[in-house]
């Protein structure tokens, strides 16, 4: 994928009675019927539901079930989608599997590691929703965010042998009116080789004695938020 100059991530909520795994098959099926397209999307992946709480020490487990990434060539490319036919049309066919409309974050996305290895069929997702601490502006929380926090997180034992990716996007703005603005300061994106991977690494001493302490310097924990998921490319 051609590095990307804006990332729109959409948050939603399972409606209904839907187990996680029948939302997940209901969404993919509508996804080969009716998938997104619209010009300057470089590509978009849906990241299903997995049962677990968030395993971020300062982030309680997010309100929501699953969501929409989509990287873009430019935020007016972006733009454009959400306000076009087809964005109405792509969010109609789904409203019914929905318990409210969709929560929308976007700005410049910032690929801080990843592998050159393929991504197993075993990967799994934590989607961060942080909240910048109310001490700091907004440019002083994403620095810190995507450079020292990440040289931590990257300093660990073993951590690039678990990590398949890590991405962080600040948000300094609201993504689009079309959709539910969240109080969230960005989103940030760890993919993990197994489960099995993700729980040694927020489960060993140095994610307690460095990483964990090192969240509240620069997030409201009280606030942030994040969710496990396991993603499926689209396109």
């Amino acid at each position: 994928m051609a590095d990307a100059g804006y990332k729109l991530v959409i948050l939603v909520k399972s409606g209904g009675d839907l187990s996680p795994a029948a939302f997940t098959d209901a969404w993919a099926q509508l996804e080969r019927e009716h998938p997104a397209a619209s010009a300057g999307m470089l590509r978009y992946a849906f990241d299903a539901p997995l049962a677990g709480a968030s395993p971020i020490a300062n982030a309680h487990t997010a309100p929501f079930d699953a969501a929409v990434e989509t990287w873009w060539d430019k935020k007016n490319s972006a733009a454009d989608w959400v306000v076009s036919p087809m964005f109405d049309a792509w969010l109609q066919r789904r409203r019914e599997l929905l318990a409210a409309r969709p929560t929308g974050i976007g700005g410049i996305p910032q690929v801080i590691w990843q592998t050159d290895q393929p991504i197993p069929a075993s990967a799994v997702k934590v989607l961060i929703l942080p909240v910048a601490a109310r001490r700091l502006r907004f440019q002083e929380f994403a620095e810190h965010w995507t450079g020292e926090h990440s040289r931590l997180a990257l300093g660990g034992p073993h951590t690039k042998e678990r990590l398949l990716r890590l991405e962080d996007t600040p948000a300094p703005a609201s993504a689009t009116s079309r959709l539910v603005r969240g109080l969230y300061d960005g989103v940030g994106a760890i993919t993990f080789a197994s489960f099995d991977a993700l729980s040694a690494e927020f489960g060993n001493e140095y994610y307690r004695s460095t990483l964990a302490p090192d969240e509240l310097r620069f997030t409201n924990p009280a606030a942030s938020a994040a969710l496990l998921t396991r993603e499926i490319p689209l396109a």
